[in-house]
């Protein structure tokens, strides 16, 4: 997939002319409290787009002392990711948080340590390793499949987040350590599972508090926290040390490694990695590689249930991808093929439309590092900014039809042809390209977008091929935590009637 192209440089006005933060609109608070007695952080997201549609694409607002300056403006927002590290960092609390829970890796890095860390990361999840490790990705997708057939021979509703949550561990611990967990195939969780679960929900706990308390006392849930991190902590020793003996006894997999953890540590021959780098960045992997990739499949699924004509012409195009690996006319279960998860375009772009209506990022907290301007305003330094992606992604001046499900959109003038309706999908111009960000933008675009579209793909190929999706009719929300994750989602999984002719030419 292309990403999206970066904007132009953004005009900014003369400091003389641009305004003081204090002058912006914004919610009004209460004394010492700001908008506290307003504030869930389990919708802050909503919470902030609903001030943005009512403040406008620049606002202010305080969490007790903390003024926060709030930017739904696209090209001020990918200026604030592509002047990284100079302008802007992440927010301040994340890597001093990071760094003593012992996760403190490429994403919490910053300044020299993130430039000598991103080329080994990204050596490691790179195209070429994945079509290497591209059979640990099909054996998972078919055990995903086992799994659902059993759930739609017994007609009961399916918990997509759950379940594909467990498909992606099994997906990371396999590419990442080399080891089957195969959470797919049993009932049971794996054990470290319960543990990643409650360090994810323990970043964002610390990093949304006003105050670092558990520096000052610890309460249940910060041991809870603290134990769940000692036994990820031997979990991820145990994986290195591995690795580490399994290349010394086989030296040739430091030129073909056979999982991510031996790519990372033939890219790091010449130590440039600490040993808590090196934690810090296996940790990552096991917390970044599950949760975001698990929604954004989730959401897909439920955007599909809800729009049959679409399911039904990527539902061709997927059927249509099984038949052509095999010559006899059969279909294996998934996509046997690197090179064909290349293809399917109008299932990619099931994959863009869900992270563009469902954002598994919705927003991110930076601070500034020295004054610039943004949006004709002065934004010293310290100040912390955050960043909407879904507003201007569904901006209608960006793209027609934009709270639309429209996957078409994405197909370039290939709507026509796409037989999802007789209409033709709207198409996405300059403008939405840059107004759409799902995986960041500028020096820190985000490092495992291949896999995670390779995953997506494969499981909505899959599922499409094998299932008709039916909802359950039962009320879906929208929860923030780290991620921005469904709530309540659940589908019906149908055994699907015998594909016809007419679907065959793609004229359903």
């Amino acid at each position: 997939m292309t990403p999206p192209a970066p904007p132009p440089t953004p005009s900014v006005a003369p400091p003389t002319a641009a305004r003081a933060i204090g002058a912006l609109p914004g919610p009004r608070g209460l004394p010492l409290l700001g908008s506290l007695h307003r504030w869930d952080p389990s919708r802050a997201h909503l919470i902030l787009e609903q001030w943005a549609r009512e403040y406008g694409p620049i606002y202010r607002f305080r969490l007790g002392p903390q003024a926060v300056v709030v930017i739904s403006e696209a090209d001020a927002m990918m200026s604030v990711l592509r002047e990284r590290p100079h302008d802007f960092r992440r927010h301040f609390a994340v890597r001093p948080i990071f760094r003593e829970m012992g996760i403190d890796g490429l994403f919490s890095a910053e300044g020299d340590d993130w430039r000598r860390q991103r080329p080994l990361v990204m050596r490691a999840l790179d195209p070429v390793h994945l079509r290497r490790f591209f059979p640990t990705v099909v054996t998972a997708t078919e055990r995903l499949q086992a799994r659902w057939l059993a759930a739609a021979t017994a007609g009961a509703p399916v918990d997509l987040r759950a379940d594909l949550t467990r498909y992606t561990v099994d997906v990371t611990c396999s590419l990442a350590f080399g080891t089957d967990v195969a959470t797919l195939s049993r009932d049971d969780v794996d054990p470290l599972q319960p543990h990643l679960d409650r360090i994810f929900a323990g970043i964002a706990r610390r990093i949304n508090a006003l105050w670092p308390t558990w520096r000052w006392f610890r309460t249940r849930t910060d041991r809870e926290i603290e134990r769940s991190l000692a036994v990820a902590g031997r979990a991820v020793q145990g994986f290195i040390a591995s690795a580490r003996a399994e290349m010394a006894r086989r030296p040739e997999l430091r030129r073909a490694p056979q999982n991510l953890l031996q790519a990372l540590l033939a890219a790091n021959e010449d130590a440039k990695l600490s040993d808590a780098e090196l934690r810090g960045n296996v940790m990552t992997l096991l917390l970044a590689g599950e949760d975001t990739t698990a929604n954004t499949i989730a959401w897909a699924l439920h955007l599909l249930s809800l729009n049959p004509d679409v399911r039904r012409a990527a539902r061709t195009e997927a059927i249509e991808a099984l038949a052509a690996e095999r010559e006899d006319g059969t279909r294996p279960v998934a996509l046997h093929e690197f090179d064909s998860t290349r293809g399917l375009p109008l299932i990619e772009g099931v994959v863009l439309e869900a992270l563009r209506l469902k954002p598994v990022a919705p927003l991110n907290m930076f601070t500034a590092v020295r004054e610039t301007v943004l949006v004709g305003t002065r934004i010293p330094p310290r100040t912390l900014v955050c960043i909407l992606k879904r507003p201007p992604a569904t901006d209608p001046r960006h793209f027609a039809d934009a709270e639309a499900f429209r996957p078409q959109r994405w197909l370039a003038g290939e709507a026509a042809a796409s037989g999802a309706g007789s209409q033709s999908a709207p198409g996405v111009g300059g403008g939405g390209r840059r107004a759409f960000m799902p995986f960041g933008g500028g020096p820190r675009f985000c490092p495992g977008r291949y896999l995670a579209l390779l995953e997506a793909k494969m499981v909505l190929a899959t599922t499409l091929a094998s299932f008709e999706l039916e909802p359950t009719g039962d009320p879906v929300g929208e929860q923030m935590g780290m991620t921005m994750q469904p709530r309540g989602l659940k589908v019906l999984l149908r055994l699907p009637k015998p594909h016809t002719q007419r679907e065959r030419s793609g004229q359903a």
